[in-house]
């Protein structure tokens, strides 16, 4: 497997993981807030999300003046554009599950 497809399926499996429906539900109190004690699992896939594109744009300044070879460059760029696919879908998902809310008869 290479190491664009493993890096997004360890960003989706740490998505699912924050998002499932056991840390959600141990995240909201009784009377319906949320709590701020358990936010680590999103914001550990959010900072790796930020972190390959921070990759992506050094390899891309680097090969600008010499230092990386085109190979290298793919990668972050291939790495880059699956992390942002994932994206992508994760909220698509998020705003399908709230619009199927919305249409639910109250």
């Amino acid at each position: 497997m290479d190491p664009a497809s493993l890096a997004a399926l360890r960003n989706y499996s740490t998505t699912k993981q924050a998002l499932s429906p056991d840390n959600v539900a141990s995240a909201v109190k009784k009377d319906g807030q949320l709590e701020s004690a358990k936010p680590e699992g999103l914001a550990k896939a959010a900072s790796e999300f930020a972190d390959v594109f921070s990759n992506a744009e050094a390899t891309a300044q680097a090969m600008s003046v010499g230092e990386a070879d085109p190979h290298s460059v793919v990668q972050a760029l291939a790495t880059a554009e699956v992390a942002l696919e994932a994206a992508v879908t994760v909220r698509n998902k998020v705003v399908e599950a709230y619009q199927e809310l919305l249409r639910m008869p109250v």
